[in-house]
């Protein structure tokens, strides 16, 4: 009887383990080939950039869901991925198909899936895209070249890893016009010293008790040059103020130290969400959506504020 379960639990763990390694025979038979033209699609339709605008470049294409349970486990490896393979060289798309855009996007956002994100908001079964690409079964992955043609179809992520250590970068050629930059206020940096020693006013507190600052603010720049999400990172007191808070008791010092910061980092949100369109970061040859940092100097002696 033990041999006999000895056999069976031998035969079982052998047709798992075949299993596991051959699971693109089992899911990815439908899929395009090796060779084969990707079918283009609209990438992000802020800027109606299409998948065939990324031409000269190497793209992964993810196919997924946040209520995926082979997704959601596959998301740690995916997102060491891009952070070890991820350049204006190798851009990753994930495509999902949630049918719930809060969830989707909350998914990602707090997974911090870096990449592309497009969604049809359709079930698999009714999406173009999944029939298009012959999307049977998720996670599902494929990898063009730089001419947009199938290197890699495969379920298994493993897999992914592997061939992104293979490509040849030298075949990579992005025409200058299409190559990353960062969001730039218009005009460039020294006009947009110029608009902030313009704009603005030296906090009350602070000018009371000469004291100096820099507050750092983070932002958004969408893909049409506008401001959002503006934020402070950092702030803090710069200039020795051992002198001016010598003289002050010790809550009453806390209490002017926390007011000129709030008062830095009140008006260094004014004045930024105020500023006017800026020239909108490319990524991938594409205008898009890119998060810029700015530090704000207050410098009472010199009658400027400047950034940093």
């Amino acid at each position: 009887m033990k041999k006999l379960l000895l056999i069976v639990y031998s035969l079982l763990m052998g047709t798992l383990f075949v299993q596991a390694q051959d699971l693109d025979s089992l899911y990815a038979q439908s899929m395009l080939r090796n060779g084969m033209e990707a079918p283009d699609f609209v990438i992000d339709s802020a800027s109606n950039a299409r998948l065939q605008d990324l031409r000269g470049r190497f793209v992964v294409l993810h196919f997924w869901a946040s209520w995926c349970p082979d997704c959601r486990r596959d998301t740690p490896e995916m997102n060491r991925l891009h952070e070890e393979f991820a350049s204006d060289s190798l851009v990753f798309i994930h495509i999902s198909f949630d049918t719930d855009r809060e969830k989707w996007m909350n998914y990602y956002l707090d997974n911090q899936m870096e990449g592309l994100h497009f969604c049809e908001m359709k079930k698999m079964k009714e999406s173009a895209i999944a029939q298009a690409y012959g999307i049977k079964w998720i996670p599902s992955i494929y990898v063009l070249n730089t001419e947009g043609k199938v290197i890699l179809a495969t379920v298994q992520i493993e897999k992914l890893r592997k061939r992104l250590g293979l490509l040849d970068y030298s075949r990579v050629n992005i025409p200058r016009g299409r190559r990353a930059t960062d969001p730039m206020f218009p005009g460039g940096d020294e006009l947009m010293m110029q608009y902030l020693a313009r704009h603005i006013n030296y906090p009350r507190t602070a000018s009371n008790y000469g004291l100096q600052g820099q507050t750092v603010v983070k932002f958004l720049v969408g893909a049409d040059g506008t401001i959002s999400n503006v934020r402070v990172v950092r702030n803090r007191i710069t200039a020795d103020d051992r002198l001016v808070f010598q003289r002050l008791a010790g809550d009453e010092k806390r209490r002017v130290r926390e007011q000129v910061l709030e008062q830095f980092a009140e008006e260094a949100i004014r004045v930024v969400s105020g500023m006017p369109k800026w020239k909108p970061g490319i990524r991938h040859g594409i205008p898009m959506k890119v998060e810029y940092e700015l530090p704000i100097n207050f410098k009472i002696d010199y009658g400027t504020h400047e950034m940093g």
